[in-house]
């Protein structure tokens, strides 16, 4: 099963948030909303910081970018 890594990244910066096994690319995304979602839920200002959560795989390359100014 592969590895992900999920970072919270700003223009500045990143911050590790953990890896997790996904079974594919799609289930890492819908894991990505879901960090976003319980991110902005306990940190509402990083709303209007150009934050986003990068997805990448074991290899470093980036799988998917979710800015956390269009989560909803």
């Amino acid at each position: 099963m592969p590895h992900y890594h999920f970072d919270l990244v700003d223009w500045k910066g990143v911050a590790d948030q953990g890896v997790a096994d996904r079974s594919n690319d799609i289930e890492a995304m819908d894991s990505a909303d879901a960090m976003a979602r319980r991110l902005l839920d306990a940190r509402p200002d990083l709303r209007k910081r150009y934050c986003a959560i990068l997805v990448t795989n074991d290899e470093g390359k980036e799988v998917f970018r979710l800015p956390l100014d269009i989560i909803h």
